[in-house]
């Protein structure tokens, strides 16, 4: 249950942290956009937020060996079920595509998939549905 409840807060502490930067990029964008000589850097800042979620969500995770920033503050990983290295389209796909851009969906559904799947097999250690489409585990570092 610990473990479960882990992997929850470090999703949040992900999804605050990215929408945090955006929420700032966006704001200055219309900001900028108030005045027309101006707007093009509104669109520099919405090109800026673009770019802080592809560094948070595909790079971070990339080059600190499966690492958000949330994990590490959690003390977990996600690994491949076939040995290799996560690459940048797997960690674009799984952190940026379902856990950023459909938060709403994938919160609601991996909710009910969890307390189906935890009811079924009357244990908390249940593999999310993402980590079963994109072949990662989430593991323990503690």
């Amino acid at each position: 249950m610990k473990f479960m409840l882990r992997k929850v807060l470090s999703y949040g502490i992900d999804y605050v942290l990215t929408m945090l930067f955006v929420g700032i990029f966006t704001f200055c964008a219309d900001v900028f956009y108030l005045d027309p000589a101006t707007r093009s850097q509104g669109v520099l800042m919405l090109i800026c937020a673009l770019i802080v979620v592809l560094w948070l969500t595909t790079y971070i995770p990339t080059k600190t060996n499966g690492q958000t920033l949330g994990q590490k503050l959690m003390k977990i990983r996600i690994v491949n079920k076939i040995g290799k290295d996560r690459s940048y389209i797997q960690n674009f796909l799984r952190e940026c595509v379902t856990k950023v851009s459909m938060a709403a969906v994938f919160f609601l559904f991996s909710a009910v998939y969890f307390v189906v799947q935890a009811i079924m097999k009357r244990t908390w250690d249940v593999e999310l549905p993402h980590d079963s489409i994109f072949k990662t585990q989430v593991i323990d570092l503690k």
